[in-house]
């Protein structure tokens, strides 16, 4: 299947993930951004007045703004969501709201307008706080209720079963992508390298969570977008769930603070701070199905991720 002539609809396409795909995707088919233009990416890509580029600013709460924007779309990336666990904990029920009954309208939109297929942007949180390898056919783990920072990953893992029921119950073709800790220029909100590059880049100190040994597997926004263009690019992947990571770029959370603060020739100190929610101990991903259906593999190393994403920020 060939990604081109395609009418793609976008939610959250203004978002830091979505500007890259969208200008991977854009030069051969029709995109349609639909977003609240909350965290707006988009403004520092080259895309203002692409010809092939309809910008709609809306919310994916909003029933009737869906419906009527939605007409004639071939193919629905859903990646409008809360995120940042922060604004998570802090926003609980404003997270399930969007996440959950936004998700809903958008499978609603799909079915009723008769969209050929959909793409459910998902979440790592949902292999909860300590998994090593994980696998997509593992089993999923949710925190206690009482501890906000889960009701992220329950509103996301949520979101892949109905979007899995309505692929058997209406034969809506859907695929879900669970992307782990990505990074890169044009990264919005609180992402810990965006965070950690901004105050290395201001000789500021970069704030660890204690202990700093937390593991993460980095992955490089264009490998991200790989990965998604790839599923795009297949009906192999309709119906499966696939992790977007690259185990080879793997870290404590004090490693990676010390190497941009070597990388950006910074004068900035590392201070720690105790965490007031639960933390994720490690998280490295299985890349096994996504390698074996999709061909996929991550080219960027956390370095010279790392590298690209300080010169962009200083930059900008």
């Amino acid at each position: 299947m060939k990604l081109k002539g395609k009418n793609i609809f976008i939610t959250g396409g203004a978002g830091f993930i979505g500007s890259h795909l969208t200008e991977r995707i854009i030069g051969d088919n029709e995109i349609t951004i639909f977003d609240t233009l909350h965290r707006n990416s988009l403004q520092y890509s080259k895309l203002n007045n692409h010809k092939n580029l309809k910008l709609v600013k809306g919310d994916i709460l909003g029933n009737k703004e869906l419906e009527q924007n939605i007409e004639n779309t071939d193919i629905v990336i859903h990646m409008a969501a809360i995120a940042g666990v922060g604004t998570v904990v802090s926003k609980p029920t404003t997270t399930l709201k969007i996440n959950l009954m936004g998700s809903y309208n958008v499978l609603e939109a799909c079915r009723k307008k008769n969209v050929e297929r959909i793409v459910v942007f998902s979440t790592s949180e949902v292999y909860g706080p300590n998994v090593y390898q994980a696998s997509e056919n593992g089993m999923t783990t949710l925190g206690p209720i009482g501890k906000p920072r889960w009701v992220y990953a329950m509103s996301k893992l949520a979101s892949e079963f109905l979007a899995d029921s309505y692929h058997r119950e209406y034969g809506l073709k859907f695929t879900s992508a669970r992307p782990f800790n990505v990074y890169g220029p044009r990264q919005m909100g609180e992402g810990a390298i965006h965070n950690f590059i901004a105050n290395a880049l201001k000789n500021e100190p970069l704030i660890i969570h204690q202990p700093g040994s937390q593991i993460r597997s980095w992955c490089y926004v264009d490998d991200a977008v790989d990965a998604l263009v790839r599923i795009l690019s297949t009906d192999k992947s309709e119906g499966e769930v696939f992790n977007i990571g690259n185990p080879q770029a793997t870290s404590t959370t004090l490693q990676t603070a010390e190497t941009i603060i070597r990388l950006s020739s910074s004068e900035s100190k590392v201070q720690f701070k105790e965490l007031e929610y639960p933390e994720v101990n490690i998280r490295v991903p299985s890349i096994n199905k996504a390698r074996r259906i999709l061909g996929f593999m991550p080219k960027v190393s956390l370095e010279e991720g790392i590298k690209r994403t300080i010169d962009w920020y200083k930059q900008h």
